[in-house]
């Protein structure tokens, strides 16, 4: 599935933040805003991701190169002259399915996976998500009729339907967008609208922030600071699979935890001279991901960020080391206690790799 995220604009609202960064790498916590969200995206299965870029790329453009680091594809869309919110959807190149398709500057628990599935059941061209936000009306408000006093009402509260800054979009969108003309997304809304095409509302109540003001941005970061783990993972998303990744009743691959030219002695070490060319990190992230249900992480994840907790810690200390010492207790317990004091250290593949490598080669040393 595929991401589109506008983050080109200049934000100038949340000025002093911005005054030399884009927004989208504004920080909460040791994260960048636009990190935040393209954890979530793949956590619910997005793996390609379109940046639209404009005010300040090239410090996206470093920040997040390829994508590889956090193990999806992303590429960049350049706006040269800012046109509005819906008009880099027009350069977006290979545009040819649907996308969801979202502000850069929201913090979110809503479930993107959820989200695009109802999309194309709907039928429609665009889904719009919603919310519903309570408006305070400063005022006595009356109803008239005629000339005369049919009702008051003070001070009221209204509740009204409010657009997230998230959609999904067919291609077919891209007819309502004429190159070079400034076009927004409520004018890609109406456009639809008035061509007779559906338009779909999505209505979801999950925590929401947008962050567009240096008062929101802290109210913000006072959230995600509170509970990280509700926006960094898609909970409702277990499995990061769509259907066309993994056919119905499947299971993941089994893993091969040693290159075809690594033997194994017989107390159970590993005899390549070089750790490193066992591509450890993506083994133990491999197992990482069968113990939280998803994909692989990536090499840098952290297992609880991600949805992991003391039980699965456990259970992946246990299929680790039933992996990399099956066949010598000793060195087995040895190996289970070493993980078991690095991983609620540093939980990433990455870290718990280098604790494999160093058992492994205490072991060799003869220890």
């Amino acid at each position: 599935m595929r991401a589109i995220i506008l983050t080109g604009g200049k934000g100038t609202r949340l000025r002093p933040y911005t005054e030399n960064r884009p927004k989208g790498l504004l920080q909460l916590s040791r994260y960048s805003i636009l990190e935040v969200i393209i954890r979530r995206l793949r956590g619910a299965g997005f793996s390609h991701i379109t940046l639209c870029v404009s005010h300040l790329a090239d410090q996206i453009r470093a920040e997040f190169g390829d994508g590889a680091t956090l193990g999806v594809r992303i590429d960049y869309s350049t706006d040269p002259r800012p046109l509005g919110t819906a008009a880099p959807l027009a350069q977006v190149a290979d545009f040819n399915e649907p996308a969801l398709v979202m502000n850069g500057d929201v913090l979110t628990a809503l479930d993107f996976a959820e989200l695009y599935r109802v999309h194309k059941d709907s039928g429609g061209v665009l889904t719009v998500a919603s919310l519903r936000r309570p408006m305070p009306i400063g005022f006595g408000v009356l109803d008239i009729r005629g000339d005369q006093v049919a009702g008051i009402w003070e001070k009221p509260t209204l509740h009204l339907d409010i657009s997230a800054g998230i959609y999904v979009a067919d291609p077919a969108v891209l007819e309502a967008i004429t190159p070079g003309k400034v076009v927004d997304m409520p004018d890609l809304v109406g456009s639809m609208m008035e061509s007779g095409r559906r338009v779909h509302a999505y209505s979801f109540s999950d925590r929401w922030h947008d962050i567009g003001t240096p008062e929101r941005y802290e109210e913000a970061q006072r959230c995600f600071a509170e509970n990280p783990d509700l926006y960094l993972r898609n909970t409702r998303t277990q499995d990061r699979s769509t259907p066309e990744d993994r056919p119905e009743g499947a299971r993941p691959p089994e893993l091969r935890l040693y290159p075809s030219d690594t033997s194994r002695e017989a107390n159970g070490s590993v005899t390549n001279d070089d750790p490193a060319t066992n591509d450890l990190p993506s083994q133990i992230a491999q197992d990482m991901g069968t113990v939280l249900e998803c994909r692989p992480l990536g090499p840098a994840d952290d297992f609880f960020l991600l949805g992991g907790d003391s039980l699965r810690a456990v259970e992946l200390i246990a299929r680790l080391t039933e992996r990399f010492e099956p066949d010598d207790a000793v060195a087995a317990d040895r190996l289970h206690a070493e993980l078991l004091l690095a991983v609620f250290d540093d939980a990433s593949p990455d870290a718990l790799a280098d604790v494999v490598r160093s058992h492994h080669a205490a072991s060799r040393s003869g220890r």
